[in-house]
């Protein structure tokens, strides 16, 4: 027998008030995963959540703004349901506020560009394997013509054996892209080509857990890899950085120990020598993230984002999924006397990052 018009509606109107308490809930459980974020950091799965406070919080807003249309609606249990649409909004905007204190956390304004001061610009890139010869990089780079370049996930001795097959000069240098001066990390993941001198180098290994199962190109061991730049005659000391990605717990574990000597090291750089200092690379952290903003506190840097919003740098799968399924893990860290004139990213370039460009101001000290 058909149904009449009324139950149809009926069932319309109960689907739809389905529709509504999902909305809403999602909204809710979204919050909490955000929130665990801020109030209980030093769990791996919580800390890990800071990584996606961009997807909470649309999935917050969309599920509250739905949750509000359904007020319209009929519902069985009537109270209940105001009072969970109202206890998704109070979450939300919390994670929104907490979301927006950390993002100030630590930054510094940008420095208006006055054409008076030294300035360096610094690209960083994570390039997962992909080869310094390769044309869409070059032409990149040479677009960017930064002073210095910072590669993660280098895998240098691929880089040496391609070059040597093409039977091309070793680190690139005969084509005016990349600097003749450049340092090589010890494990061959870091390097950094500059069109300054280099002195002062330094690597610090730092073993990791191996997880059973992990593939060739993935190692546990990472490195800080630190040096001086001899920049209109001041030295400015430079960290690149590239811990490991906490996907696993005992990579979580492992990007922690990493941190955790990194912060040592800093601080006996800063120490030892009082000159402006940048830390750059890919952080596997997000701005979120209470580690990372307990690095910056404890050594005393600042940080800036582009257009002053954390934006994905590592993305999964596509490029144009970044906002739904990407993460902003690439960052820069100076001291209080570095100013910050510019922070901007790349475009997709055949890596899964895309590249940070930064522009720094150096003290009157540094000036030509």
């Amino acid at each position: 027998m058909p149904r009449s018009p009324s139950d149809i509606s009926r069932m319309v109107r109960k689907l739809l008030g389905l529709a509504a308490w999902c909305a809403v809930l999602g909204a809710i459980c979204a919050s909490a995963l955000g929130l665990s974020s801020f109030l209980v950091p030093d769990y791996w799965l919580s800390d890990n959540m800071s990584f996606f406070l961009w997807q909470f919080l649309y999935a917050g807003f969309g599920g509250v703004l739905l949750g509000a249309i359904g007020l319209f609606l009929a519902h069985r249990f009537w109270a209940l349901y105001r009072l969970t649409v109202a206890v998704a909004a109070i979450a939300i905007v919390s994670l929104a506020v907490l979301t927006g204190f950390r993002t100030v956390e630590n930054t510094k304004p940008f420095a208006p560009t006055t054409g008076e001061v030294q300035t360096l610009k610094i690209a960083s890139i994570n390039l997962e394997a992909l080869f310094l010869g390769d044309p869409i990089l070059e032409t990149y780079l040479e677009e960017v013509d930064a002073d210095v370049i910072v590669f993660q996930e280098t895998i240098w001795n691929l880089q040496k054996w391609q070059w040597q097959r093409r039977g091309l000069p070793i680190g690139g240098t005969d084509n005016g892209i990349y600097p003749a001066n450049y340092h090589v990390g010890q494990l061959g993941g870091l390097v950094v080509f500059s069109r300054f001198p280099i002195e002062d180098t330094a690597s610090i290994v730092i073993p990791g857990v191996s997880m059973p199962g992990a593939n060739v190109y993935h190692d546990a061991d990472r490195e800080i890899l630190s040096m001086s730049l001899l920049v209109g005659g001041q030295k400015v000391k430079l960290v690149a950085v590239h811990p490991d990605s906490p996907r696993t717990q005992p990579r979580w574990q492992n990007k922690r120990s990493y941190l955790d000597i990194m912060d040592e090291a800093i601080a006996q750089l800063r120490q030892e020598d009082p000159a402006p200092f940048v830390a750059i690379g890919d952080w596997n952290s997000a701005p979120w993230s209470a580690r990372f903003q307990r690095s910056l506190t404890q050594n005393d840097l600042k940080t800036a984002y582009p257009d002053g919003i954390p934006q994905p740098t590592r993305y999964f799968y596509d490029y144009r999924l970044r906002w739904i399924i990407g993460a902003p893990v690439d960052q820069v860290a100076v001291s209080d006397d570095v100013g910050i004139e510019d922070v901007a990213l790349g475009p997709h370039i055949g890596s899964d990052h895309r590249p940070l460009i930064v522009t720094l101001q150096l003290p009157e000290a540094a000036k030509n």
